[in-house]
């Protein structure tokens, strides 16, 4: 398993059930309910200097540059071992290139340090106590190209857990369903929802852009305001398959047509 938590497998819309930055956006999920917001807070100081990038995807990128195994849990973790300066580092720090990974920072020590164990469960927490809901976007910033690179985020994320759990295997930058099934337990069904969902080459696989374009999609639902919030993600829950994936499918072509 690459995370801690799996979702419910019932008859839900199929990008509600395989997009974590839609399904996570939804109160029912009782794993969410946490009052800290200390790893987004610290993101967003980040996020707040660089372009189409919510605290989320900066979270989640420098997550998953640093992260390097399981640390005795069934899901990826990282612990204060992975916030230490490589040698690698220290000479660059030496001559004034220092590190900005988040979690490498004094206050992201100390954060990390103050959790043990911080997994992407926890990041996905911080953020929906901080928003009510998935920030993919900051306020300002451009919508389609922000859900694109949360998405580039999430997707590594999840395929780096694949990797440090499967040798051999070979990352892409798309989402297959295996590993949809190292975080949602669908089974043959994943890889039957991949092809639904698949809005571009019909390579059973979803690229960044197939998934930012349902997240747009679902934040029309609403307020298109680069939050997927529950109120959208219950939308999205319940809205027949074939309609969300046409409105995802032009909003896809209207970026990559």
């Amino acid at each position: 398993m690459s995370s801690d938590f799996s979702i419910s497998n019932n008859h839900e819309n199929n990008a509600y059930k395989i997009f974590r930055g839609i399904n996570n956006a939804d109160v029912e999920y009782d794993w969410q309910k946490t009052d800290d917001t200390s790893i987004i807070d610290l993101a967003q100081q980040k996020a707040d200097k660089t372009e189409n990038k919510s605290a989320i995807t900066i979270a989640l990128e420098d997550f998953t540059n640093i992260v390097t195994g399981f640390n005795g849990a069934n899901y990826t973790n990282i612990d204060k071992d992975d916030t230490k300066t490589s040698l690698k580092e220290f000479f660059a720090n030496l001559f004034g290139k220092k590190t900005d990974n988040m979690f490498k920072s004094k206050t992201g020590k100390e954060i990390v340090d103050e959790y043990g164990h911080i997994s992407q469960k926890d990041i996905f927490q911080n953020d929906f106590a901080k928003n009510d809901g998935i920030r993919y976007a900051n306020e300002g910033d451009d919508l389609y190209a922000s859900a694109l690179n949360f998405a580039k985020a999430d997707i590594a994320a999840i395929e780096k857990g694949y990797e440090l759990a499967n040798d051999g295997f070979s990352k892409d930058g798309k989402l297959q369903g295996k590993e949809v099934n190292s975080y949602l337990d669908m089974g043959i069904e994943a890889f039957d929802a991949i092809k639904e969902l698949d809005l571009g080459d019909g390579d059973d696989k979803i690229t960044a852009e197939e998934y930012a374009s349902f997240l747009l999609a679902v934040d029309k639902m609403g307020n298109s305001d680069g939050v997927i919030s529950a109120q959208e993600a219950a939308m999205a829950k319940n809205t027949d398959n074939e309609m969300l994936t046409k409105m995802a499918k032009e909003i896809y072509e209207q970026y990559n047509g």
